[in-house]
């Protein structure tokens, strides 16, 4: 039996910190679309059922983002993530062709000085305490548990089976942002509105794409850095090709090496705080065919970098672009950047260059993101 049932997963936690939680966890790998015997052998792997290491008080048992300093509130919440991440990133392909040795391939690389076939047969034995087969990730997409438990009681079965990749605990929350704004007499948050859309939008879109046609699921507003596992689709841009200023498929794997769906976040970001893109003095800048920048570097907008992937947002003013940019680096996680001098981070195995109120950029901010 590939799928354990709720009562062996709760035996299986023994009396780990995640056993209080086990049926929420559960819950949350089946609406989630993945298999429960593989979220508790990923759990035992990485972090002894999360007594272990960064795992302790941080609620993060999967080790998801923690060169980031990724924190939950419940494990419900860290599993609710690990589905919509393996949702993404180009993990689904990597399951087709190569099972979970593809997934750890990816999640956990030799390339990071990890021993990806001890990785994968320490989550195939402890998952396989569950009664289940933790080689089978993958359940059927958008499944629904026969008990849905969610953080404050509410009932979200009918959220769930709008689309499997909703992220019902976010969305709760913003609800009761909402509520209170409403009752406190502030009004009506816009943003708050734009936020839960597109939570909705791009949930159904995940499931209507079948988890990995276009490489991921977005999670607009989420935990600041993720940007693997966006669905380009729920932007409304279109596609074209080279020079467009479109969407443009290509480069490794069809997306530039992963580069795509993680600089379009930033459009996906900047479009919930307001921002139109093709209207007056907000034009874009994707793919291109010229290879050199201003300084002379190979730019991440060339269309003979395969692994790259760059974005320009224009601005119709500075003030516009600072707010812009503030409002961006909130969800990057990079609230301290302001502009006046370039930014790069490496995180997850990619290089983002961000750039504002540098020479040729006081009209536009940009992103560019390369596959180390």
């Amino acid at each position: 039996m590939a799928v354990p049932s709720r009562q062996q997963f709760r035996r299986s936690l023994g009396s780990s910190p995640m056993a209080r939680e086990a049926d929420g966890i559960y819950d949350a790998a089946i609406r989630g679309g993945i298999n429960p015997a593989f979220v508790a052998g990923l759990a035992a792997a990485e972090s002894s059922y999360g007594t272990a290491g960064y795992a302790r008080g941080t609620y993060n048992p999967f080790g998801l983002g923690v060169h980031l300093g990724w924190k939950f509130r419940n494990y419900s919440e860290a599993t609710s993530k690990l589905a919509k991440t393996l949702k993404g990133n180009g993990y689904p392909g990597l399951f087709k062709q190569r099972g979970l040795a593809g997934i750890i391939s990816r999640y956990t690389p030799a390339s990071d000085g990890n021993n990806e076939g001890q990785h994968f047969r320490n989550i195939v034995s402890y998952g396989g305490r569950t009664g289940g087969d933790a080689r089978q990730v993958y359940t059927t997409a958008g499944a629904q548990p026969a008990s849905p438990s969610v953080q404050g009681g509410a009932n979200v079965r009918d959220i769930g089976a709008v689309g499997g990749g909703i992220d019902t605990t976010q969305l709760l929350g913003l609800l009761r942002r909402q509520t209170q704004n409403l009752r406190s007499g502030r009004g009506y948050d816009r943003n708050l509105g734009a936020q839960m859309r597109q939570l909705v939008i791009s949930g159904i879109g995940q499931r209507n794409i079948g988890g990995g046609n276009v490489p991921g699921a977005a999670t607009t507003g989420g935990t600041p850095g993720d940007t693997g596992d966006f669905n380009v689709d729920s932007l409304g841009i279109g596609y074209g090709g080279v020079d467009s200023r479109q969407i443009t498929r290509g480069g490794e794997g069809g997306d530039w090496g992963g580069s795509m769906p993680r600089a379009l976040q930033f459009l996906g970001w900047a479009k919930q705080s307001g921002y139109q893109p093709n209207t007056s003095g907000r034009w874009l800048s994707q793919k291109r065919s010229r290879q050199r920048t201003a300084s002379g570097g190979v730019s991440d907008h060339w269309s003979g970098s395969g692994t790259s992937y760059a974005l320009d947002l224009g601005v119709p003013n500075v003030a516009e672009g600072d707010k812009l940019l503030g409002n961006i680096m909130r969800y990057f996680g990079q609230p301290s950047y302001k502009g006046g001098s370039w930014l790069n981070i490496n995180r997850g195995g990619y290089r983002y260059q961000i750039g504002w109120r540098t020479p040729g950029h006081y009209d536009h901010i940009h992103v560019g993101v390369k596959k180390l």
